[in-house]
């Protein structure tokens, strides 16, 4: 039997509110943000300085949970298996989503299926980087100089993500210069201080100290607008590469089939954290440009990339899955 139109509307509009006061009462408890890194580190910094704003925004604890290893990868892979209601929360970075995927043999989680993506938090700028000893200290004379002298030019690659940004920088401007691999990005710069390898990626943020020294040159942003945290340093366009671009990003995911209400209302506050003078320049001093914007464009920029830095991976012969 159908029911009569008011019983209808009634039930309705029942719903309606039943979704809005639950939606207006998250969070009820304490809400669990998983970083996949030490405590100390730059994603476990910028994970506790959201902590805090939402804490303070909510009237609920918001607890960082440091989960280290697998390159950051354990950590999402234990937000990827909780339960789906908005109480744990995962730090994401690049790495962990978009490139380092392409390069684990067995990636404990998909990471274009297995989240909701919140919100896109901040970007981490890669620079590259040149010793004062080396011959050449610009993007226009290293393309010159590998184009002249082929395989004279080697760079140290102290992660996954800055080996496959100097390959895509290959690719882009026509030229080969080889890989020096090192376990980190800080052993690499040792060696490029030292001038025993002419150069190298890495973000701004860890390197910063080094180039404000004078022990590294910076040579240019590896993005599309210059740094707020180096706004001298041009960027590789502007030194001639038009069409590259290499940036880190750091975001919030939630585990898939989390609320679409739950996971607005986040984005929202985020958004509103983001917005605040103090968090930005808390988040500039260790490296991190605020990037806020819609949990469906966040998604969006998780796809592309992921299909990008495939792309790369696989033509250097580096894919795995």
């Amino acid at each position: 039997m159908t029911s009569p139109r008011p019983i209808r509307f009634l039930v309705a509009a029942m719903l309606v509110l039943s979704t809005g006061s639950a939606l207006a009462a998250y969070p009820e408890k304490p809400v669990r943000l998983v970083v996949g890194y030490t405590a100390g580190g730059a994603s476990d910094l910028v994970g506790r300085i959201l902590a805090q704003a939402l804490s303070e925004l909510n009237g609920q604890p918001v607890i960082v949970e440091n989960r280290p290893g697998v390159g950051g990868m354990l950590g999402l892979s234990e937000v990827a298996k909780s339960t789906p209601d908005g109480y744990t929360l995962g730090v994401a970075v690049s790495g962990t989503m978009v490139t380092g995927p392409h390069l684990q043999e067995n990636t404990p989680y998909d990471p274009l299926t297995d989240f909701a993506p919140v919100s896109m938090v901040a970007k981490a700028p890669m620079i590259l980087l040149a010793s004062p000893q080396a011959q050449a200290t610009t993007v226009q004379a290293i393309i010159e100089q590998a184009k002249r002298e082929p395989g004279s030019l080697m760079y140290a690659a102290g992660a996954q993500a800055f080996d496959l940004a100097m390959r895509l920088f290959n690719a882009e401007a026509g030229v080969q210069i080889g890989a020096v691999p090192y376990p980190g990005g800080s052993q690499a710069a040792v060696d490029v201080i030292a001038g025993r390898v002419p150069m190298m990626v890495d973000t701004i943020g860890a390197q910063q100290a080094n180039v404000k020294s004078g022990k590294l040159k910076a040579v240019a942003v590896l993005d599309d607008k210059r740094s707020a945290v180096m706004p001298e340093v041009p960027t590789i366009a502007e030194s001639g590469v038009p069409s590259y671009q290499a940036v880190g990003w750091l975001g919030i995911v939630a585990p898939r089939e989390t609320p679409p209400d739950v996971v607005e209302k986040l984005n929202g506050q985020l958004q509103q954290i983001l917005a605040r003078p103090d968090v930005a320049e808390r988040l500039t001093t260790v490296g991190f440009e605020p990037d806020a914007g819609s949990s469906e464009a966040f998604a969006q920029e998780i796809q592309r990339q992921h299909a990008l830095w495939g792309e790369v991976a696989m033509k250097a012969g580096l894919k795995t899955r």
